[in-house]
């Protein structure tokens, strides 16, 4: 069974914080198999590169690639990644967010139904 989680690259003008895109990774997405290379890699980049949410999105889908056996990640070719609308629901089980400082925030992603059967889909946003 897969363990799927979304990821947002956060950007900061002088309106605020913003979310720019996201990132769906379908296997291994809980803290445990994602979090250190996420960490990795955002504190490396926001040090050489700053908020730069277009190259940081880039740079991150090769990170994928380059550091899948360091990292343990997905080497499938074919599947396992996707770039996915901002407000596209992948039921995902984590959120992580990385912050324009290098850090990362993550998330739980809770869904229960309501007394009428309805799905309801708690997002959290970074803090």
């Amino acid at each position: 069974m897969a363990t799927r989680a979304t990821i947002y690259i956060l950007s900061e003008d002088k309106t605020g914080i913003h979310q720019q895109v996201k990132v769906y990774k379908h296997w291994s997405g809980n803290p445990e198999a994602t979090l250190e290379w996420l960490e990795d890699f955002n504190k490396s980049f926001s040090y050489d590169r700053g908020d730069d949410p277009e190259y940081k999105f880039a740079q991150l889908l090769r990170s994928s690639a380059f550091d899948c056996v360091k990292y343990r990640l997905d080497e499938s070719r074919r599947t396992g990644w996707g770039v996915v609308p901002i407000d596209a629901d992948c039921n995902e089980e984590w959120e992580y967010y990385l912050k324009v400082d290098g850090s990362v925030t993550h998330m739980p992603v809770e869904r229960h139904y309501d007394k009428n059967g309805k799905l309801c889909i708690t997002y959290h946003s970074p803090d």
